[in-house]
């Protein structure tokens, strides 16, 4: 909505409040964010979204039932939403695909603590994953809310296995069995090119945070003051993943990939049946992907083989995804916070996430059948339900790190250099811009 819009409407309310909106609105809480009634217009936006007809429609209900008007914009940019944070017209609630930046903002005075609000109007953090809630948190407190989520499995091709004389049913339960399996799973012609690849560790992007963790590590410490990327489990991981690729040569596994088809296709890797193994998220397995562009594919989906030595890690999987938020700008908190535990209710979040092939956040939600009409997609309930689901820690400073931690996977899998130096290195230059941000 336009700013000089907005600003019309905020001088109606001022002007008209007492003589309507007192009886229209009595029932509704004093404003923490300063104003007595409910707003007459509450603006969502939404960083993600295929359709947004679909994200107004399920707000509308929201809308009819407190009176009030919901616009939904959908998707935002980036660009947009760190200036209209910044600024005095913030959405009420914002809703990100991933908690990444939420730390910097909140380094920067941009987004509001929730811990009273959703104590206020009764949003049930014990009905959340806790791995999910995990993600929200910084330095002790909670910034921001999972509305769905994803995670991670492995994805095997039972005609390719059966073809390689595998047992279709039994993937690869260690990182070992992965290699020795992908090494069967994977031909080569008389050329020396590959026809057939068994598996890609960054396929179709990197995974170290599953990686990472499945080695028992990651490379933050729990409050997020301490880097540790030049660390044994982080040389072993990427030394792990650099073998896929050392053993057929990094440019001749590049040439390969890079003449799959693309991720929405049917020309997949993994979905044509060029790549026999693959870790990719809950989504794959719908309308929008396999479901809808490989109905046909005989295809088994499961947990990320865990190290030999530590089958305790059995079933890690690292969770994210859909976050929401309140801007520190925000007008009127009470209303939004309203908004925002309307959305975090099981019935609202089970419509949502089944439309869109995601992980239900809330444990009542999950519970919905409807979840289950697709079996595979159940096996992501449960992994994200794990004793050993857990989450990655978020800092000021995380897009810096994975940024240095992009250039050294590509760096170890693609050039075959060596992980320890380069890790030590980015540690050097990483942990003072920690100090840095924990010292303010």
């Amino acid at each position: 909505m336009k700013e000089d819009f907005q600003m019309s409407k905020r001088h109606w309310r001022s002007v008209v409040a007492l003589v309507v909106l007192v009886s229209l609105f009595a029932a509704c809480k004093g404003g923490t964010g300063g104003a007595g009634a409910e707003p007459e217009l509450l603006r969502v936006w939404i960083t993600w979204g295929d359709n947004p007809a679909q994200l107004q429609e399920l707000f509308n209900r929201y809308a009819e039932a407190n009176n009030v008007k919901v616009e939904i914009n959908s998707p935002v940019e980036d660009d947009k939403v760190i200036t209209a944070l910044s600024g005095t017209e913030p959405p009420d609630v914002l809703v990100l695909g991933g908690p990444d930046n939420v730390a910097s903002w909140v380094n920067e005075g941009l987004v509001a603590p929730l811990d009273e609000l959703a104590a206020e109007y009764n949003i049930d953090l014990n009905d959340m994953y806790p791995a999910m809630l995990a993600q929200g948190r910084y330095q002790g407190k909670l910034y921001a809310l999972p509305w769905g989520s994803d995670t991670y499995g492995l994805y095997w091709n039972k005609d390719l296995f059966e073809q390689a004389g595998l047992d279709t049913e039994k993937p690869p339960e260690t990182m070992e069995e992965l290699l020795d399996y992908a090494d069967q799973l994977t031909k080569v012609d008389e050329n020396g090119q590959i026809t057939q690849l068994g598996f890609v560790p960054d396929f179709s992007w990197g995974h170290m945070e599953q990686y990472i963790k499945l080695y028992g590590s990651f490379w933050f410490n729990d409050d997020g003051t301490k880097v540790q990327l030049d660390t044994p489990e982080m040389a072993a991981a990427l030394r792990w993943e650099q073998q896929f690729y050392s053993r057929y040569g990094a440019d001749e596994v590049l040439r390969f990939v890079s003449s799959t088809g693309e991720y929405d296709s049917a020309q997949h890797g993994f979905m044509a049946g060029k790549i026999a193994m693959m870790v990719d998220g809950e989504w794959m397995v719908g309308d929008n992907f396999i479901n809808g562009l490989a109905p046909d594919l005989w295809y088994g989906v499961g947990p990320i083989p865990y190290p030999a030595g530590h089958p305790e890690r059995k079933d890690t999987n690292v969770v994210g995804g859909t976050v929401a938020l309140i801007p520190s700008g925000v007008e009127n908190k009470d209303a939004a916070a309203k908004l925002l535990a309307w959305m975090m209710t099981p019935e609202i979040v089970a419509d949502e996430m089944v439309v869109n092939f995601n992980l239900p956040s809330s444990k009542k939600a999950s519970e919905d059948q409807r979840f289950y009409q697709n079996e595979k997609f159940g096996v992501f309930i449960d992994l994200a339900s794990s004793p050993n689901a857990t989450f990655q820690v978020f800092t000021p400073v995380s897009s810096d790190l994975l940024d240095e931690l992009e250039l050294i996977e590509q760096q170890v899998l693609h050039q075959g250099a060596d992980p320890g130096p380069l890790l030590q290195a980015a540690q050097a230059k990483l942990q003072p811009m920690v100090d840095e941000v924990v010292g303010k």
